[in-house]
């Protein structure tokens, strides 16, 4: 009968699949990539299996190394929250890197982030605005934000909330216009693309079997340039719920057909990676961010 596994082998294992490899592991555990090679060794002869085919430039899992991997991770995340509880009167505390897109962090973290360091003052955090696909361990990022459907990265995930979407022109656009009475109206208007994802730029609303195309004003690659344009008054565009939400109560912006638009809401989710550090400081993040994005909050 096998012993059952030391948690800190477990660990070691884990961050040597993460990081792809002994010498990156090392430098991030700060341990000499042969002290994590003998771990590893000691856990296959315990366990008696075979959990990497070692190279000279890479390591590959074998079958039973990949049936234990989710075990592994779950050990080793509910020894952390063991580990958690047992400090319960220390508050979370230390760096926590966040990457999230430009408008995300504008309209809805920026304003509400002084909460947040109330709550948590020993937490430093650290903001990278991005949308693109993130290589967490390359980047040291701690969490992303991420929206939409989302690939299977082997990251660990909790989704967050949703958002929907709103079809918005200035009032002096409409003005110069005139407010369009039906949908097939704004085929006359013009509208600010979003230069990517191009399906943003389709307008469908329900019960019109094609999207509406309107006329391109002008195209921009960032979602808070189309906003300041839209502003302007250069044309319409439809936008995520958090981003226009303020300019429509201020009378900055008006919604077009709302509860028309026939367009799918996104998934908000986290990616992450489990680590025996900052697990505290990173789960007070993300109960906080659930919070503020309830649609009441």
């Amino acid at each position: 009968m096998h012993e059952l596994p030391q948690t800190r082998d477990l660990a070691v294992f884990l961050a040597v699949v993460d990081h792809g490899g002994f010498a990156e592991a090392g430098r991030v555990l700060r341990n000499a990539p042969s002290t994590l090679s003998r771990t590893v060794s000691r856990l296959e002869a315990e366990l008696g299996v075979k959990l990497l085919r070692r190279s000279t430039r890479a390591i590959e899992l074998t079958p039973e190394g990949r049936d234990l991997l989710g075990a592994a991770r779950e050990i080793v995340a509910r020894a952390e929250r063991l580990s958690d509880l047992a400090s319960q009167s220390r508050a979370p505390r230390g760096p926590l890197r966040v990457d999230a897109p430009v408008p995300f962090v504008l309209h809805r973290l920026a304003p509400r982030l002084a909460e947040f360091h109330s709550l948590y003052p020993e937490i430093a955090l650290t903001l990278d605005m991005s949308d693109a696909v993130l290589d967490l361990l390359g980047s040291q990022t701690d969490v992303a934000v991420r929206f939409g459907t989302l690939s299977d990265s082997g990251m660990l995930r909790r989704r967050l909330g949703r958002t929907g979407w709103t079809l918005v022109a200035a009032p002096a656009y409409l003005e110069r216009l005139g407010h369009p009475k039906r949908p097939e109206d704004l085929a006359e208007f013009g509208q600010v693309r979003f230069a990517a994802p191009e399906h943003i730029n389709d307008l469908r609303f329900r019960g019109l079997p094609a999207p509406i195309r309107p006329r391109p004003t002008v195209t921009a690659t960032n979602g808070e340039a189309v906003r300041r344009l839209v502003l302007g008054g250069l044309g319409i565009a439809r936008f995520s719920d958090y981003m226009v939400a303020d300019d429509l109560a201020a009378g900055r912006l008006v919604a077009l057909f709302p509860g028309e638009l026939d367009a799918e809401p996104l998934d908000i989710t986290a990616l992450y990676l489990t680590r025996a550090s900052g697990l505290r400081r990173l789960a007070a993040f993300l109960d906080w961010l659930e919070e503020i994005l309830r649609p009441d909050s």
